[in-house]
C-alpha cells in the first residue's frame, strides 16, 4: 500500500476534502519497520501522529501489560499528539509493516490554517479513543467481575 492510499483509508481521514487529504500527503512519509522494532516508546516526549499502513502493531505498558493491537488504518500516538504528554504505551511491529508518519508541527500547522480539515481529524481522533475508552471499560468490567467471583468463591 502506498503512502497516499494509507492515509485515504485511514480512521483519521475519514470525511476529509480532496484538499484535506493532500495537506496531509505533503507532509506525510512512509517508514517500513522489521518484527520486533519499537515504532513508539512509553514516556518518550514525541507527538508526531502514525497510522498503520499494513501489518500489525502490538501496544503495551513498559512493564509488558498489553494495551492492545493495532491493525492497518488505525491512528497511533493520537493521545500524546493532543495532550503533549510522554507516551501512554509502547508499540512494537507484529511482523513487517510499513506506518505513516504525519510530524507534529507541519500537521499542527495545517490545522491551524484550515480548521474545517482541523475539524474532521480532530472528530475522528476523538471518534477512535471513544472507541478504545470502551473496550478498556469493557475489558475493565470484565476484571472486576472476576474479582468479585474470586473473592465471593473464596468465602464459600
Amino acid at each position: 500500500m502506498d503512502l497516499k492510499e494509507a492515509i485515504r483509508l485511514s480512521y483519521l481521514a475519514e470525511g476529509l476534502s480532496i484538499e484535506g487529504l493532500e495537506s496531509l500527503y505533503n507532509i506525510a512519509r512512509l517508514t517500513h519497520f522489521h518484527d520486533g522494532d519499537a515504532i513508539l516508546m512509553q514516556f518518550e516526549y514525541t507527538r508526531d501522529l502514525y497510522i498503520l499502513a499494513n501489518g500489525s502493531v502490538r501496544v503495551q505498558t513498559a512493564s509488558g501489560e498489553p494495551l492492545g493491537l493495532i491493525m492497518p488504518g488505525m491512528p497511533m500516538g493520537e493521545i500524546s499528539f493532543l495532550d503533549g504528554r510522554p507516551r501512554s504505551g509502547t508499540a512494537t511491529a507484529s511482523g513487517n509493516c510499513d506506518v505513516v508518519v504525519l510530524p507534529f508541527e507541519p500537521l499542527m500547522a495545517i490545522l491551524k490554517e484550515y480548521p474545517v480539515i482541523a475539524a474532521q481529524i480532530l472528530w475522528n481522533i476523538s471518534s477512535v479513543l471513544c472507541s478504545r475508552l470502551r473496550t478498556a471499560n469493557n475489558n475493565n468490567a470484565g476484571i472486576i467481575a472476576l474479582d468479585e467471583f474470586e473473592s465471593n468463591f473464596t468465602k464459600l
